[in-house]
């Protein structure tokens, strides 16, 4: 998702720390040195085995691994899964990073091809091929999960995997309980009800964790050989000991993140109700990314109003649809009153439009 944000910084509505972790210094556990200078490959922290076993665990996958980056992780495992005569089949309104990982693939000689966003049915296996079918696990441009159940099915069938980076949902959308919305942070395919076979997942946990570092999870074999073999594990520094310790302690904590998703929940479905109670449309389903459908010219001049009273807001450029969005990016950590703020100044604006 890219966008044009405002500046004033006293209501901020661009932030994708969805759980309002913040990872103060003095809240994380000391270290002795930032960094061991020694690519993971040849030497990792006790730490981050944790942090990928606490992961692959929440998901009932077999096994996970740490990499320094989501866009890091994808390329270590486009570049070492599909092989020479594979087909890869890659959303076309995936995220850039989806994009670059897929180059590893082809260059690898894997026969990449784009389908129509969310379109199974645009597939088409070929005999003899392997396929395996890469793509976002949420689409913040139409607020809406991919077909996973379906995507898994066709890549199952020729004996390949789906390939899901999942770094904006992770930490929010999870296996749900009764009367849930959001469920317990583990991932897009709990959500669509998915166990975790021909499933190699990969997200960021510096969104909803506020982590910066990644994690790969998938079957054992298939993490081995991304923890033995990966690229950019053998030419990479590890993540950093703060980024460890906050990935640590954010997960370790999980009464306090399920109260969190908790608080999220009730915030964007408190927010979307309000925006609703206005008259405007608002896009997709529950998520924490609140996006208003307008006309581009509103759109803008209605970002450039809400910065001129102190709340900022991102404008849109969504992937998969035409023209403009005007979005807010729902935290834990905002107040009901910053929400009511929120929907008051855009109240003003859609009443100005309707006496036009």
């Amino acid at each position: 998702m890219t966008g044009h944000v405002a500046t004033d910084p006293r209501l901020d509505f661009t932030s994708s720390l969805f759980l309002g972790l913040q990872h103060g210094s003095s809240s994380l556990p000391p270290w002795a040195s930032l960094t061991t200078g020694v690519p993971p490959v040849l030497h990792e922290a006790p730490v981050a085995h944790r942090v990928a076993a606490a992961v692959a665990a929440a998901q009932g996958a077999p096994a996970g691994v740490v990499g320094r980056s989501a866009l890091h992780a994808l390329m270590d495992v486009m570049g070492m899964i599909p092989q020479r005569g594979d087909l890869v089949a890659i959303d076309a309104a995936a995220y850039s990073l989806a994009e670059w990982a897929a180059l590893r693939a082809a260059a690898n000689g894997a026969v990449v091809r784009r389908f129509p966003h969310h379109r199974p049915e645009g597939i088409v296996a070929e005999p003899g091929r392997r396929l395996f079918v890469l793509t976002d696990g949420w689409c913040p441009g139409c607020n809406r999960p991919a077909p996973l159940p379906d995507l898994r099915r066709l890549a199952r069938d020729t004996g390949g995997e789906l390939i899901v980076d999942d770094s904006l949902a992770f930490g929010v959308l999870g296996n749900k309980l009764r009367g849930e919305v959001f469920g317990d942070g583990s991932g897009t395919p709990g959500w669509c009800e998915l166990d975790h076979p021909a499933i190699v997942w990969v997200a960021s946990l510096a969104k909803a964790y506020g982590a910066p570092l990644a994690v790969t999870t998938g079957d054992a074999s298939t993490i081995r050989r991304l923890a033995a073999d990966g690229g950019n594990r053998v030419h990479s520094s590890p993540p950093s000991a703060a980024d460890l310790g906050a990935a640590s302690t954010a997960l370790r904590d999980t009464s306090d993140n399920r109260a969190r998703r908790t608080t999220l929940q009730g915030h964007v479905l408190r927010l979307r109700n309000r925006l609703r109670d206005i008259g405007l449309s608002v896009n997709g389903l529950p998520f924490p990314v609140v996006s208003i459908r307008l006309p581009g010219s509103d759109a803008q001049s209605w970002w450039s109003h809400l910065q001129s009273v102190g709340i900022r807001a991102v404008l849109q450029q969504s992937r998969c649809r035409r023209g403009v969005m005007l979005t807010v990016l729902v935290r834990a950590d905002h107040s009901p009153a910053d929400l009511d703020r929120l929907a008051l100044a855009l109240r003003g604006l859609a009443g100005r439009r309707g006496a036009a």
